[in-house]
């Protein structure tokens, strides 16, 4: 007879598998990162020398941007949802609070303040 702790339950190995999957995008994010080094060099040389942005490395730039920031919403639980090759890449990113909870920044302006 088999102790029913000793299987892992479900959520178990649903984390387990969101784990595989969280160290392979985190390599992802981390090659993700260096050609987004490479590309903003280019950008900046041939900026230097024809005074504007490439138009393709600009485009290219975009989508690696977005992809940057589907795989940091993933790897930091704000998105259940993979990202790309698993789910389009030119999906709209939900900017909505997760589990409905508002976040407000208290800030104080000081900018107007009179020197004392």
């Amino acid at each position: 007879m088999q102790n029913s702790s000793d299987k892992p339950n479900q959520n178990e190995r649903t984390q387990l598998m969101r784990l595989l999957y969280m160290l392979l995008f985190g390599l992802v994010l981390y090659l993700a990162l260096i050609v987004l080094v490479v590309v903003v060099v280019v950008q900046f040389v041939f900026a230097l020398f024809t005074g504007g942005a490439n138009a393709a490395i600009h485009g290219f730039s975009k989508d690696l941007t977005q992809y940057i920031h589907q795989l940091i919403l993933f790897l930091t639980y704000q998105r259940e949802r993979r990202p790309y090759p698993f789910n389009p890449l030119d999906d709209e990113i939900d900017e909505a609070p997760r589990r409905g909870e508002d976040y407000t920044a208290e800030y104080q302006d000081v900018t107007d303040r009179e020197k004392e």
